[in-house]
């Protein structure tokens, strides 16, 4: 677990005398000695283990910001759109940024079509899902209009959300 969280070489000393492996106290211990905001450890947890609940603090974390990045846009364009607009975009940017493998192929990148097996047209045979301006609305379920009519501060929070995982990768010395 712990080498997902750093690939760099570390020395960690075992916790227990009975087995070898990493506990998950073993890495909050090594976190909770790196400096890292709560953004910061909460997003490394979410991403790399999968961890809903981090995911959700995370999630409350940054919506305040969030919703001042989109209301500093365009005030009456997000008078007029769905309630759950900022929420759309802060769960896609989230997912960007930490669902990598292909959904659509679980990241093996073939699919199988009735007795074939075929390249994942969604991920180009990598396994790796491409996110881009002609998925990401249908993704939200959104019109490619009113998807680019939000694009600017959707990419202003998807940077902020990169940044905050380039800042806890550093501080873990994941340069």
């Amino acid at each position: 677990m712990l080498s997902l969280l750093c690939a760099k070489s570390m020395g960690l000393q075992v916790g227990s005398g009975s087995h070898d492996s990493v506990t998950s106290d073993d890495i909050s211990h090594f976190l909770g000695t790196k400096g890292l905001t709560s953004e910061e450890y909460d997003f490394l947890i979410a991403k790399y283990t999968d961890n809903e609940y981090s995911r959700a603090m995370l999630f409350d974390d940054i919506f305040v910001d969030c919703a001042d990045i989109f209301i500093k846009h365009n005030i009456d364009a997000l008078k007029n759109s769905d309630r759950l607009l900022i929420r759309s975009f802060i769960n896609l940017a989230m997912s960007e940024t930490m669902d990598t493998t292909c959904p659509f192929c679980h990241g093996v990148g073939s699919v199988s079509v009735g007795n074939t097996i075929q390249k994942c047209s969604h991920c180009d045979g990598t396994g790796q899902f491409i996110f881009d301006d002609d998925n990401r609305h249908h993704i939200m379920g959104y019109t490619k209009e009113g998807y680019m009519e939000f694009r600017e501060p959707y990419m202003k929070i998807l940077n902020m959300i990169k940044d905050i995982e380039i800042s806890a990768l550093s501080k873990i010395g994941d340069d």
